[in-house]
């Protein structure tokens, strides 16, 4: 058993080993992609510097501003150059570069022409080579070119991190082979997972920094494309990690039922008193590695939202009560609530947690205690503001700043708060991804965060949220049930089509649906399942994964009910795609219970979905 046991936590080192050479293969080609960018966008700045030199020239006849048209002149053979050599290996790129070339020399010899004429004396000849409007035609081709040059490059890119999700799924089979195994597994591609992300960050970071000496809308471009390529990688695993949780907490959940039954078994009372606290250390370290998979999500804003509309001094008054529970006595809490505040539409849950989790680093902050003052307000973000950031929309907001008289935080590191595993707190206190979920949320929900910050003054954080304008309605995915209740079981007759990609996951919740008194149909995939449905056997509701292989979850209930018009549908993920979810939001129609799930979450979603649907009928056949 020991050996078996050593062998499966090798393969799961070598399966870490992998994923991180698969990890730093992606980093590689994001750093390509940004340096390939990064020339095309300076070689346009080139062209557009010299056509400033000789607008300044032509108007002022002062000689020093051909010296932006020389230097442009002398730096644009080099990029070219430069591009040539990054895409020697993709034809396309070579072909755009080939209509490029004769486009930039041929505005460079317009430009040349008109400062000749000036140098000549006939200025008036000079500006009609500008007014003719070949030298736009020329730099709109110029532009055009670029775009698609950059954007073939992203494609490229997307493609290639598509491929790489095929390994990350067959090395996530290998880990379910032992619980014990598989949990350390998870462990060690959890910390090979923060080592990947923190070098990818790391290295964006120092492309960032390079950024900052160009224009702002470079940066944000980048800033962009980074966060959607750290949001791929963490969501591909967290899909993974939440897979092997739920078999690992179903499982754990399944024995500790099994031991309550011997628990009233005086032989076998101590043997199950002992195996249960074991247990519940085993669930409570799965459970950990739920919520990182779930602050993984957060941060790289790939979970799904409840959104619903808010009104904000309604919910932080229901909070002040546990704020006053969780902050102590030594620690004064004021409020200030904004008169007439606009409605936002956000997830209410999630800003809760949003608010307890900046109301925690506050108390932690104010160890001999202090003052936390809430504050809500109306605002409005102009033009001049939203250009200094980019990624957010000039508008009205409503507002929610959250202050503390604590040990503030320095200048040095003020940047930095807001990434992912970045962290002042002594080891084992703190993982690093509060504040970064904080931000994940945020703009996942359209909004703006900012921190202020001096040290031995305190700190202020401002959440921004979009006025709702009229009426929103949210789906609600299906949450977990609150405390212990009695497991709701089957009615007779009712029947599950099972449809799980994942053997393990599949044989889990095959198990628990037998054992609530459920009839099971299982498929391994979406043919399987049509090829189970095209039978017509009675069917009370389908229970699917959302991704399936090259397919999905989506497109499968979709035919279903094309021969079922009625059936319920309940969906389970570990990583919600875009089949079920758009711009953060669920679909209004859809009912999700996220991974990993327990029998009584199970029970209870079942119960409240076949309570609620009227009985499925297949659809008559066509004439």
């Amino acid at each position: 058993m020991m050996a078996v046991g050593f062998g499966l936590v090798v393969v799961a080192a070598i399966a870490v080993a992998l994923m991180f050479a698969r990890s730093r293969e992606a980093d590689k080609l994001v750093d390509h992609t940004f340096e390939v960018q990064s020339t095309a966008q300076t070689l346009l700045s080139q062209v557009q510097a010299a056509e400033n030199g000789q607008r300044g020239f032509l108007i002022t006849g002062d000689d020093d501003y051909l010296k932006r048209f020389d230097g442009a002149l002398a730096r644009v053979p080099e990029l070219l150059a430069s591009l040539r050599q990054q895409t020697a290996d993709n034809p396309r790129q070579q072909a755009r570069l080939d209509r490029l070339e004769p486009l930039v020399k041929a505005r460079f010899d317009r430009i040349q022409s008109s400062i000749d004429l000036a140098k000549e004396g006939d200025r008036d000849a000079a500006f009609d080579v500008v007014k003719a409007g070949e030298g736009k035609t020329l730099m709109d081709d110029i532009v055009a070119e670029l775009s698609a040059f950059v954007k073939a490059e992203r494609d490229l890119l997307a493609m290639r991190q598509s491929r790489s999700a095929e390994i990350r799924l067959w090395l996530s089979l290998l880990t379910g082979m032992a619980l014990v195994a598989a949990t350390l597994l998870a462990v060690l591609l959890a910390i090979a997972t923060r080592q990947a992300v923190s070098g990818l960050l790391e290295r964006t970071r120092e492309l960032e920094e390079e950024s900052k000496l160009r224009r702002e809308a470079e940066a944000t471009l980048m800033q962009a494309q980074k966060m959607e390529a750290v949001g791929q990688l963490s969501g591909g695993i967290a899909h993974d990690f939440n897979n092997l949780l739920t078999i690992i907490i179903g499982n754990l959940d399944a024995m500790k039922r099994q031991l309550a039954m011997l628990a009233g078994l005086e032989p076998a009372r101590d043997i199950a008193g002992k195996l249960s606290k074991s247990l519940d250390a085993a669930l409570r370290g799965a459970q950990s590695s739920a919520q990182l998979t779930h602050r993984l999500l957060a941060f790289s804003r790939r979970q799904a939202l409840e959104p619903q509309r808010l009104d904000l001094n309604r919910l932080v008054s229901g909070m002040l009560e546990m704020f006053r529970r969780t902050l102590g006595s030594d620690i004064s809490i004021e409020t200030v609530l904004g008169a007439g505040l606009w409605p936002t539409f956000a997830d209410g849950h999630q800003l809760e947690n949003v608010l307890l989790n900046l109301a925690l680093n506050a108390k932690a902050a104010m160890p001999d205690g202090g003052c936390l003052t809430i504050e809500t307000a109306n605002t409005y973000l102009d033009d001049a503001y939203v250009r200094r950031f980019g990624d957010i929309k000039a508008g009205q907001y409503a507002v929610l700043c959250v202050t503390d008289t604590g040990t503030g935080i320095a200048k040095d590191i003020l940047d930095k708060v807001f990434e992912p595993f970045f962290t002042t707190k002594p080891p084992g206190e703190g993982s690093g991804l509060g504040l970064a979920m904080v931000h994940g949320f945020v703009k996942q929900s359209g909004g703006h965060v900012r921190i202020y910050s001096e040290e031995g003054r305190g700190t202020t954080v401002k959440i921004y949220l979009p006025r709702l304008i009229g009426e929103e309605v949210g789906a609600v995915p299906a949450g977990k049930a609150e405390g212990k209740q009695a497991i709701p079981r089957a009615k007779p007759g009712e029947m599950i089509l099972l449809v799980e990609d994942s053997e393990g996951v599949r044989e889990y919740a095959r198990d628990i649906l037998l054992e609530l008194g459920y009839g099971v149909i299982d498929a391994a995939n979406v043919q399987e399942a049509l090829r189970a449905v095209a039978k017509k056997p009675h069917i009370s509701l389908l229970f699917t994964d959302v991704v399936l292989g090259e397919s999905n979850g989506r497109v499968l209930a979709d035919k279903v009910r094309q021969i079922y018009p009625n059936l319920p549908v309940l969906f389970t993920t570990g990583y919600t795609r875009n089949a079920i979810v758009h711009q953060g939001r669920l679909d209004p129609d859809v009912q999700l219970l996220n991974k990993p799930f327990t029998q009584q979450d199970l029970a209870r979603k079942l119960r409240e979905l076949l309570d609620g649907a009227a009985t499925p009928e297949v659809a008559p056949a066509a004439s």
